[in-house]
């Protein structure tokens, strides 16, 4: 399979000729309906792996054979506020507006806290007190114990980022376009970097050497100094914003944009090489000297260090999120509503684990977005920016080549056309 990175000197000037303009707030994730879907980096812990549906539940799973433990159903999607464990508990956030606690070995409900607002965004703990965001525009603090406030941060938009612990500070990203720096003690801020984009952070967020790495939908990757928020540099993605942290690996930082792309940076900024799809990818997971990552075309992709194809995994559904290692196999989650693990050498299937029900629907990726197209003659084509969306038209064999070798086109986008069928009652199964 020979399908091969690009330089940033093989980097075509076409794109020239196009404009990319926002049209409103990114909202994909907040029109997807209930369904089986699955999109959860799960949590591995004690030969178990954590995870949440859009059926409403929460589920533990046998990791040596896919086999269901428990499950435990809220009154909302759990969407993208993926698990996090703590001294036999289990951690996550729902559409129903609540934090949940819940005994990792049995599923037994401990407690729960409810805010003003759907919580779409993952929690993380700390000194016994666990962080998370909700969309009221808070980032909360509570005791990790019991569930009881210790504090909470206002910012002036939803809170949908991991938040980034590290040397008594909490770091996270609001949609107000503001990446904060708080005392993790007491909330009080310390400082804050702005962007001129929604920061909407769906890894959890990249700190080392006093350096914390995060993206904002300018389009931009930063680096910013922990100590006192000094940028000391920026990386432009692409068009269509950023929304990952980078993974680290060996001296050199992978970090995926929403356009498609796989970039291999320098630890100063600089680019090393890309790799492209046609769609957007997921945060990558680095992992004995291979790059691993989904992608909205429904494949698992597996890359050397060099950025060549080694292997690909096809499923049925768009792959967002990151894939997570263990004992030399990979294990995601999919829109499929599918968790699979596979082989991290070979690709090949070891189990897959079906949630109840079928596929949500969801819109376009880029439907924030309108294409402006400059002709030679000057006059500006506007495409329809909610039925269409930007592709590049590469053969199969030429994708990971050259990402604006071929001509642009404009693709009619069918996905969210149609409602999905719910099955309420259907059973989860192992295969």
């Amino acid at each position: 399979m020979d399908e091969t990175p690009f330089s940033f000197d093989d980097f075509s000037v076409e794109m020239e000729d196009f404009e990319v303009r926002r049209t409103k707030k990114h909202d994909r994730m907040w029109v997807v309906e209930r369904g089986g879907s699955i999109c959860h980096i799960p949590w591995i812990q004690d030969g178990v792996v954590y995870f949440g549906s859009l059926n409403y539940n929460h589920y533990a799973v046998d990791i040596s054979n896919g086999k269901m433990l428990w499950k435990y159903k809220t009154e909302g999607i759990l969407e993208e506020s993926y698990p996090c464990y703590w001294e036999g508990r289990i951690y996550f956030g729902s559409f129903d507006h609540n934090l949940y606690c819940l005994d990792a070995k049995t599923g037994k409900f401990l407690w729960k806290y409810k805010t003003f607002g759907e919580i779409n965004s993952p929690p993380a703990i700390w000194n016994g007190r666990v962080y998370f965001g909700s969309r009221d525009q808070n980032l909360y603090c509570l005791d990790a114990g019991t569930g009881k406030l210790i504090w909470k941060f206002y910012t002036y938009d939803e809170v949908q980022s991991y938040p980034a612990l590290h040397d008594g500070k909490v770091m996270f990203g609001s949609f107000d376009k503001n990446f904060y720096c708080l005392d993790a003690e007491t909330g009080r801020m310390i400082w804050k970097v702005p962007t001129q984009g929604e920061v909407y952070i769906l890894s959890r967020i990249l700190v080392h050497d006093g350096v914390v790495y995060f993206p904002s939908f300018d389009n931009n990757l930063r680096a910013v100094r922990v100590e006192d928020g000094r940028q000391l540099w920026k990386f432009r993605t692409g068009n269509y914003g950023c929304v990952c942290s980078p993974a680290l690996y060996k001296g050199t930082l992978y970090v995926t944009s929403r356009d498609g792309f796989l970039f291999a940076l320098s630890m100063d900024g600089k680019e090393k090489w890309r790799y492209v799809r046609k769609d957007p990818i997921s945060i990558p997971e680095v992992y004995d000297d291979k790059i691993y990552f989904g992608c909205e075309d429904k494949h698992l992709y597996c890359l050397n260090l060099e950025g060549r194809v080694l292997w690909r995994f096809k499923t049925e559904g768009a792959i967002w999120l990151k894939p997570v290692n263990f004992d030399d196999k990979i294990l995601f989650t999919c829109w499929d509503c599918h968790v699979y693990v596979v082989d991290a050498n070979t690709g090949k299937l070891v189990w897959k684990f079906r949630a109840a029900g079928e596929p949500s629907p969801f819109p376009p990726p880029y439907e924030t977005f309108e294409l402006v197209m400059k002709h030679a003659g000057g006059v500006r084509e506007r495409e329809d920016k909610a039925a269409r969306r930007y592709d590049l038209n590469l053969a199969e064999e030429e994708e990971g080549t050259s990402a604006y070798k071929s001509r642009v086109t404009y693709q009619i986008s069918t996905q969210y056309s149609e409602k999905g069928k719910y099955q309420k009652d259907a059973d989860e199964e192992a295969l």
